[in-house]
């Protein structure tokens, strides 16, 4: 094993990197906290210095997406659009549940049923 490789998650075993999140390092499989609490950081700390975000989020994300997968005006699968994610940003299946849920939430998706999304017009967005 060579110096710069990840220890293993104590409680999974998983080889990867720490994530930092409110300032504390999580294993990135298991979510479990591995790593020292807070050491002095807040909120707002954490905030202002952008932790937590990997890359900047793509503001036409999801008009992309739609766009591959049939239309803007286009109904897809919510399966289709969780694989187009995984593909597009480079995350697993969970990750990608995530950012759908967000999208949701701020409205730039709807949900169309059991298992199907929509493109809320931009208009519709703001």
């Amino acid at each position: 094993m060579t110096d710069d490789a990840p220890a293993a998650c104590p409680y999974c075993g998983y080889r990867g990197p720490v994530v930092q999140v409110h300032g504390h390092g999580q294993c990135a499989r298991c979510h479990t906290n591995i790593g020292p609490c807070c050491g002095g950081a807040d909120a707002a700390t954490e905030a202002a210095s952008g932790a937590g975000s990997a890359a900047s989020p793509e503001p036409a994300l999801f008009t992309a997406l739609f766009a591959q997968l049939g239309g803007l005006a286009a109904t897809v699968t919510t399966e289709a659009l969780l694989f187009a994610l995984t593909q597009r940003l480079g995350v697993d299946l969970d990750e990608a549940r995530l950012v759908l849920e967000a999208a949701e939430r701020v409205g730039i998706v709807q949900r169309r049923g059991t298992g199907a999304h929509r493109l809320l017009p931009a208009a519709a967005r703001g």
